[in-house]
């Protein structure tokens, strides 16, 4: 199968985050057997993943990380449409779980601003926000914490501070 990343290259690996490719090899000590990716999770440097090239579930976890013009960019377009909340506790705890799990830098921000929109709802009435859609939440958020704090190189503490001052800053 053809390689569609590069030995060095950063990418997102599902719910584990920014990993660095490592390297690119074959099972077998001529190089005929089965080719993998080995990636190394940026937040778990201790920990491997062996990524199969002909395995097209495992490679549909991967992805290329935006760059700072899109990251931008993706954040201001969280203005303007949020996804919506769903009432059903199953259908939403389903549908939350899914974008976690590929971790999809769009719908993450989505799921997280729908949730933090819901809860800011909640608050107003005196009620509380679910424990699932709460830890949802901050999984959420963990997950474009790191990658956003890798992208534009920034300490973790400061990516909140930075969505904010995109979001609140004028619309040009």
């Amino acid at each position: 199968m053809e390689q569609v990343y590069h030995k060095g290259e950063y990418v997102r690996y599902a719910s584990n985050g920014v990993c660095l490719i490592e390297d690119i090899r074959s099972d077998s000590p001529k190089g005929k057997g089965k080719e993998f990716y080995v990636l190394k999770p940026v937040g778990a440097p201790g920990s491997t993943i062996f990524v199969p090239l002909d395995n097209e579930t495992l490679l549909g976890k991967m992805g290329r990380l935006p760059t700072r013009e899109e990251v931008d960019q993706l954040i201001l377009s969280t203005r303007d449409g949020r996804m919506a909340w769903v009432d059903n506790r199953k259908d939403r705890t389903a549908l939350f779980q899914t974008l976690v799990k590929t971790s999809d830098l769009e719908g993450l921000m989505g799921l997280a601003g729908c949730i933090f929109q819901k809860k800011q709802e909640l608050l107003a009435k005196g009620k509380k926000l679910s424990a699932s859609d709460e830890s949802i939440l901050r999984r959420a958020e963990g997950l474009i914490e790191n990658e956003l704090a890798f992208v534009l190189c920034l300490p973790l503490d400061q990516v909140r501070g930075y969505i904010q001052t995109k979001l609140n800053a004028p619309v040009s």
